[in-house]
């Protein structure tokens, strides 16, 4: 009886190994290169934030893109806006700035990075000069004759066509 369970165990174990192929170069894993950090690999992390200031995660940062976009073809719902608003667009309704119109590159897919309001979001919002630097920033590419989102207005757009006064003296 001893000898028909070594038996069986012995072909048991031959059948399960038959498509398994040993590959074993030496190589381990502690001694394998580093990958080097890419530092545009983060296109939505805080411009300028130093090793002291927090990193703002994609999607809040995205949250704000969000709104900001909208405010180019429908009126924007900032604390202050300018009451004679109106859209910066040559075709609002067909000819609407899009992430890919600043963002060329083709890394990061906008679709899977949905308008989500947070408790961060809450807190940035409250900081002038977070937000104007985020403003500032994108309001330059917008009007910058290196993507394509210019071709799309119809002239210059500044913190003005948004907002009643200037965000960052309010």
């Amino acid at each position: 009886m001893k000898f028909r369970w070594i038996l069986f165990l012995t072909l048991l174990l031959s059948g399960c190994s038959q498509n398994i192929e040993v590959d074993n170069s030496g190589e381990r894993l502690e001694d394998s290169p580093k990958p080097a950090a890419n530092p545009n690999a983060a296109p939505l992390a805080r411009a300028g934030a130093t090793e002291d200031e927090p990193k703002i995660p994609p999607f809040v940062k995205a949250y704000f893109m969000h709104m900001w976009v909208e405010a180019l073809y429908s009126p924007p719902q900032n604390k202050h806006p300018n009451p004679k608003w109106e859209s910066p667009l040559k075709d609002p309704v067909d000819g609407r700035v899009w992430c890919t119109d600043c963002h060329v590159s083709g890394q990061i897919d906008f679709s899977k990075i949905p308008k989500v309001r947070s408790p961060m979001v809450a807190d940035l919002e409250k900081d002038k000069s977070f937000m104007a630097g985020l403003m500032k920033k994108w309001v330059e590419r917008l009007n910058s004759e290196e993507f394509g989102a210019k071709a799309k207005l119809k002239g210059t757009v500044t913190c003005l066509t948004c907002h009643a006064t200037n965000p960052e003296l309010e």
